[in-house]
């Protein structure tokens, strides 16, 4: 597998517009991620095994208790809030590495 952190950024940009165009489209954006993270989740557990994937999920949930932590600190320190890491606010490049309108098509 080649896998390169272009690879990773192409990836993540693909699976932004998934979502964009999805919330475009009228989809609700909490139903749009719950329901991307479930499939992602699922898809992780067929790769990698249930353990893996629930061993995946704790370190997940760990890495955001520790953002919250650290974001608590800097607010008792007087600094401002930072940005949400997906904001909306990054350019999307000009080239997507997927289709964004599949999820306009009917896939039977």
């Amino acid at each position: 597998m080649d896998d390169t952190f272009d690879l990773r950024e192409r990836l993540s940009r693909a699976w932004r517009a998934v979502f964009d165009n999805a919330v475009e489209a009228g989809s609700p954006p909490e139903a749009v991620v719950e329901t991307m993270t479930a499939v992602a989740h699922a898809r992780f557990a067929e790769l990698f095994g249930t353990a893996a994937a629930a061993s995946y999920l704790a370190l997940l949930a760990e890495q955001m208790r520790e953002v919250d932590h650290d974001e608590a600190e800097s607010l008792i320190r007087g600094e401002p809030p930072r940005p949400p890491p997906f904001d909306g606010s990054a350019p999307v490049d000009d080239v997507a590495a997927m289709d964004p309108a599949w999820i306009d098509r009917d896939p039977t």
